[in-house]
């Protein structure tokens, strides 16, 4: 016979477990200083070497002894808070669980000896410099200039070549490669630098070679420099671009991800042509002139700020505030003469690589404010799908639909 639990026990239990979920959700969030006063002495302190000298067994005692203690006590730590949404802490205290676990391995002796004999010093030695001649030129180039972060870069890929240098050791020091491996990435973390293979992959200095050049123009919008000297200025540092990204690697990169940058640099070579155009200076004149600010300044408080939009998707609505935003400002200038086209153009370009780099899809906007511009980009970043923008129809059901 099956009995029915009665609505007044089944809304206690409801409650209870609210009450329960509650409590869990009210848990303070971890403090990353807190947590990083824990076990980055600990971690600096250690003693173990990744360059084929000796490890003694007392050396990998007392770094076992450590690891054990101080991931005990961040364990302890983790329990009265909860870890941050975005992974950043749990990242780290899986690599010093990871670390731990290598360094306290009952066989890693042995294969430290192995590693030791086969571990080739010219290799390391050779990566090294080449790493350092590496970021010279990055350096040189400008590429390094925005991020400021050469330290770092420098001396996380040179601890990978540590690893390069025991590339050709044998199956059997394998436990000894993956400490070496877990080590430097804790390392790493406790220096607040990336990992090496987060290195590897230099999509942010390409974007960065792209972004200060975009951003500063883009800041000046709806308005342009009609001063020969300011926009010779700007035009120089358009073209260096190439000359920052030429020395840049992204052959490491995710293919999504080089796709998403080639989009960006093609789209930037595009826009090229237009913010160097000898007629902008006298161009931009009539466009600063000719803008409607009444229509402007009416057109764009109408543009809901992404923060108050109760979209869950972050992209979907900074994509579609930028679309508005270059949709106003085609329309205050849609009757100024054809002496300001040039200048519209180059606003219209500038906005178009925003799109680009800000993964937005380029809004079709053929005919619409008289810019008469094609606005399809030659190539389709993939995530571009997360910025589609919506019309008023299709924003209200998705709404609904959330």
């Amino acid at each position: 016979m099956v009995h029915l639990t009665s609505s007044r026990t089944t809304a206690f239990v409801l409650l209870f477990v609210l009450l329960v979920e509650r409590g869990a959700s009210d848990q303070p969030e971890c403090d990353f200083d807190e947590f990083r006063k824990l076990y980055s002495p600990v971690v600096y302190n250690l003693n173990f070497k990744v360059t084929g000298e000796l490890n003694a067994p007392f050396i990998l005692k007392t770094d076992c002894n450590n690891l054990e203690n101080v991931t005990q006590r961040v364990e302890t730590f983790l329990e009265g808070c909860s870890v941050d949404k975005d992974g950043f802490m749990k990242k780290r205290i899986t690599g010093l669980q990871l670390t731990k676990e290598s360094l306290c391995g009952s066989e890693l002796e042995d294969d430290l000896n192995i590693w030791q004999d086969c571990f080739d010093a010219k290799v390391f030695a050779e990566c090294k410099k080449n790493v350092e001649e590496r970021l010279r030129k990055l350096e040189q180039d400008g590429a390094l200039d925005v991020t400021g972060d050469y330290m770092c870069r420098n001396l996380s890929l040179s601890f990978q070549c540590a690893l390069q240098a025991g590339a050709g050791c044998p199956q059997k020091a394998e436990r000894a490669r993956k400490a070496v491996e877990n080590y430097i990435n804790t390392l790493m973390d406790v220096h607040e630098c990336l990992r090496p293979t987060v290195y590897a992959c230099e999509a942010k200095l390409f974007y960065d070679c792209h972004w200060v050049v975009v951003h500063q123009r883009a800041k000046e919008l709806p308005f342009l420099h009609s001063g020969e000297a300011a926009l010779a200025k700007y035009c120089k540092a358009t073209k260096s671009v190439s000359t920052c990204t030429r020395n840049v690697q992204i052959e490491q990169c995710s293919e999504q991800e080089k796709i998403y940058l080639r989009t960006v640099e093609d789209g930037f070579r595009r826009s090229l042509d237009s913010l160097c155009d000898e007629k902008l200076p006298a161009s931009a004149e009539v466009w600063n002139n000719c803008l409607n600010l009444e229509a402007l300044k009416n057109c764009t408080s109408k543009i809901q700020d992404p923060r108050n939009f109760g979209i869950k998707d972050p992209y979907l609505e900074t994509c579609r505030e930028e679309e508005e935003t270059l949709k106003c400002e085609l329309a205050a200038g849609s009757n100024c003469p054809a002496s300001a086209d040039v200048a519209k153009k180059a606003l219209y370009d500038i906005r178009m690589t925003l799109f680009d780099i800000k993964r937005c899809s380029r809004p079709k906007l053929d005919g619409y404010g008289g810019s008469g511009f094609s606005t399809t980009p030659a190539v389709l970043v993939t995530l571009s799908a997360l910025c589609v923008a919506l019309l008023p129809t299709r924003r209200t059901l998705l709404l609904d639909f959330n």
